[in-house]
């Protein structure tokens, strides 16, 4: 795809006037508002099930202009998200984030005063459409309804009893329990006539505005797909205003641009508490904590906290055969580790996987002031059944591109003598839902497979609705297998040597793209991508594999800090990952662009966590995750805040 370079609408808002007699004054997009630039915080209290909108809730951006009385005019404003676009001559520029509303005479005086707003869903496009969810129940009394209502169904009873839970290896009563809890969720998705606004949030970054006054023979040659841009044209595609002005003057219509840029940011705190969602729970679990106002499942929560636990996907690719044993991590050294891989054979190993929690709201909580949210793994000591259990939490306001930017206190990775502690400390993306409305772009030429398609032949999908982007930090070495090099300067050391005997660990960079072979230099193995004065060594393990990742490594001490600083900015046609003690000084540690990688365009949310994988997911492996003991004691980490803009 060819991207020509077209300045346009830039944040120097040139004038631009058609060929027209008529005068006009100075444009002001945001009257008594001060400065070139305004820059507003959003409005997050209603954010979850209304959406952002910008100024906050019930409230307008007003603005003024005077053109000649005594003719009939009309006028229009746009605005557009100018800092994460494709070009407008770009044939992606459509999926550029811009609105407007309807066209407006002008009074017969000349004198305009009027006032608009941005909201998400600008095109009012019914994909985004959905029933009315200020009343959604998922309380244990809603699912029990639910479950007397499929008591009733004796198909369902005889495919339960007999197919479902045998092959899941549950009884009767947790597949009940499951499905109860499918159904409930299912009919949160079902179709409705409410416009889930919130489904395609306003962007962050800075926003331009377009100015449309016209006769009536201009009004004419407007197409009906601008003039209203929840139209489309006659191959089905949105037209962006800003792209067809460009390309057609006229001297019945004049054009001004905003005399001020809009400059937003999200800011994502835990005053408002920690949800627990139970249509995402992954087992039938016993019990929850329930603090009012902090944690748990009440309106309140459900309306207005910004975060919800996050209850990972356990794989079961492989098992843990992990030694028997409960130890302190921080007195835990290479010769314990050495001494406890001689002295336990199979037989006496503990086969398990790892776990999440049966007690949500008890490892996920915001603390006392609401200042953060602990994220504990919890210890076994004086447990008969120790577990390693993962742990983490999700943000529940979805954004589409951005400089994501978590505020986040880690434990320490490896103790005093740099022994790993088992855990993968990520802060990541991931697609907001699994309906329609949040699938990723089509591609014609090539494909998505499936996430959990690993087969030989692979299904390819024209659309897809997975995308994730990692920040994954753990124990691992720093070079690739030496095979994948293929003479391309191979490791002067030993990868495992050197990976274990040293202080650093990986920060580990990774954009899931579902291997679909657009880019132009979409490749296996290691592909070298430069960046500013850095070449990352990205490795995809085979042409089918679903992800490019980079790995750069950092020191163990970034960890002792009180907290630290950890960015995606997720672009169009890049992304870029950073690290840093501050928001002024942030180093990137890795880098991608859609030269190599197809970068996703659906809405994702954030999510922090740590969890027990598996050591084989990091080949040449440095330490087997088996061979790490079972924690004693809680290991806390601590997210403060996360910020988009």
């Amino acid at each position: 795809m060819t991207r020509a370079n077209l300045l346009v609408l830039s944040s120097c808002f040139l004038l631009l006037l058609a060929a027209c007699s008529r005068p006009m004054q100075e444009f002001d997009p945001m009257v008594g508002y001060e400065g070139d630039t305004v820059c507003m915080e959003m409005n997050m209290t209603d954010a979850v099930l209304e959406g952002i909108t910008l100024p906050a809730k019930g409230e307008m951006f007003h603005f003024a202009f005077d053109t000649t009385a005594g003719q009939q005019l009309y006028y229009k404003i746009y605005y557009q998200n100018e800092s994460y676009k494709f070009d407008e001559k770009d044939s992606l520029a459509y999926e550029n984030f811009y609105g407007s509303w309807e066209d407006k005479p002008v009074p017969e005086d000349g004198h305009i005063r009027d006032s608009f707003r941005i909201v998400g869903n600008p095109r009012d496009e019914k994909m985004y459409y959905g029933v009315d969810l200020n009343n959604f129940d998922a309380s244990p009394t809603a699912v029990k309804a639910i479950e007397k209502e499929m008591l009733a169904d004796t198909h369902w009873v005889r495919y339960a009893s007999q197919v479902a839970a045998p092959q899941n290896n549950r009884t009767f009563e947790e597949q009940l329990f499951l499905d109860a809890r499918w159904i409930l969720n299912h009919r949160r998705h079902q179709g409705g006539e409410v416009n889930h606004r919130w489904k395609r949030n306003p962007r962050t970054g800075c926003y331009s505005f377009l100015l449309v006054v016209c006769d009536s023979a201009g009004l004419h040659s407007i197409p009906a797909e601008v003039q209203y841009i929840g139209t489309t044209d006659a191959d089905s595609h949105y037209v962006n205003p800003y792209s067809w002005y460009f390309h057609n003057k006229s001297r019945h219509v004049t054009l001004l641009t905003g005399s001020k840029t809009l400059r937003t940011f999200a800011r994502l705190t835990p005053q408002q508490g920690v949800y627990i969602d139970e249509t995402q729970i992954r087992t039938s679990y016993t019990s929850k904590v329930e603090i009012p106002g902090r944690v748990g499942s009440d309106t309140g929560l459900y309306r207005h906290a910004l975060y919800q636990q996050f209850f990972p996907a356990i794989s079961q690719q492989y098992t843990l055969r992990n030694i028997p044993c409960v130890w302190n991590l921080d007195e835990y050294s290479y010769s314990d580790y050495c001494l406890m891989a001689a002295r336990y054979d199979s037989t006496q190993l503990v086969y398990d996987y790892p776990h999440i929690t049966d007690c949500p709201g008890s490892t996920v909580y915001p603390s006392p002031e609401g200042d953060y949210i602990s994220v504990v793994n919890p210890g076994n000591a004086g447990s008969d059944h120790p577990k390693k259990e993962s742990t983490g939490v999700k943000t529940r306001v979805g954004f589409t591109y951005g400089k994501f930017r978590g505020k986040i206190k880690f434990p320490p990775m490896l103790n005093g003598e740099n022994m790993w502690n088992g855990l993968t400390y990520a802060f990541w993306l991931i697609y907001q839902d699994e309906q329609p409305w949040c699938n990723r772009r089509p591609s014609y030429h090539g494909g998505y497979i499936e996430k959990n398609d690993d087969s030989e032949n692979p299904e390819r999908l024209i659309t897809n609705k997975y995308s994730e982007i990692d920040i994954e930090i753990v124990k691992a070495s720093p070079y690739w297998p030496v095979g994948y090099y293929q003479g391309r300067g191979k490791p002067t050391k030993d990868p495992v040597a050197e990976g274990r005997s040293s202080d650093r660990v990986m920060f580990c960079c990774t954009n899931w793209d579902l291997a679909c072979p657009e880019p132009r230099d979409f490749a296996s193995g290691i592909t070298r991508i430069p960046y500013q004065d850095h070449q990352y060594e990205a490795m995809r393990w085979y042409p089918n594999y679903k992800a490019l990742t980079t790995k750069t490594p950092i020191c163990n001490s970034v960890f002792s800090r009180d907290y630290y600083y950890y960015e995606i900015e997720w672009k169009p046609t890049e992304i870029i990952w950073r690290l840093g003690p501050d928001p002024e000084h942030m180093q990137v540690v890795g880098y991608m662009s859609d030269r190599y990688t197809a970068i996703p365009n659906n809405q994702m949310l954030c999510i922090m966590t740590q969890e027990y994988h598996y050591s084989e997911w990091w080949p040449p492996i440095v330490y087997e995750q088996g061979l790490i003991p079972f924690n004693a004691s809680d290991i806390e980490g601590r997210l403060y805040e996360i910020i988009v803009e």
